[in-house]
């Protein structure tokens, strides 16, 4: 069921590059490129420095969908297994997707959830920030309901797809 999930996001990423006329908005197809992911004062992920592979998210009409795989090294998978005594599903390597609903205001940017292959449950909306610089775009997440970013942020940053 999940393959089938990622390869029906792959064709819908497949769709909206091939009909998406370039812009500079948020719309279209974007890879990420690297990605700063602390969970606590001591754990932090790099990629692609520490985790191999990544992800691509595509935003349309109000909706992102999310597809990616991260091939986590021994180091990664230690700081893992500290962090939640547990680093078993993550031997070789860890799918990733997600369909959300998304508003942006100026930087302000809201994702409620749809589905999600991790810990956020369906209908639980994200804060973050997100800047957009010509074709590159950088998200922080999560921020409060106010937008103030939380201590421990992620930062991640893409690139459009042509």
């Amino acid at each position: 069921m999940k393959k089938l999930i990622l390869n029906l996001i792959i064709a819908l990423f497949l769709f909206i590059g091939c009909t998406t006329e370039k812009n500079d908005g948020i719309e279209g197809v974007w890879k990420m490129i690297y990605a700063e992911w602390v969970l606590d004062d001591s754990t932090t992920f790099y990629v692609p420095q520490e985790i191999e592979g990544g992800q691509i998210k595509a935003w349309l009409n109000g909706y992102v969908v999310l597809a990616g795989e991260c091939k986590f090294d021994s180091v990664s998978k230690a700081k893992l297994k500290l962090y939640t005594n547990d680093s078993s599903s993550y031997d070789s390597s860890s799918g990733s997707y997600e369909a959300a609903a998304y508003s942006l205001n100026g930087n302000k940017y809201e994702e409620t959830f749809i589905y999600h292959d991790w810990t956020a449950p369906e209908g639980m909306t994200m804060y973050g920030i997100l800047e957009i610089n010509n074709d590159t775009l950088i998200q922080k997440f999560p921020a409060d309901g106010n937008w103030n970013l939380v201590e421990n942020y992620h930062t991640e940053i893409y690139v459009r797809l042509e």
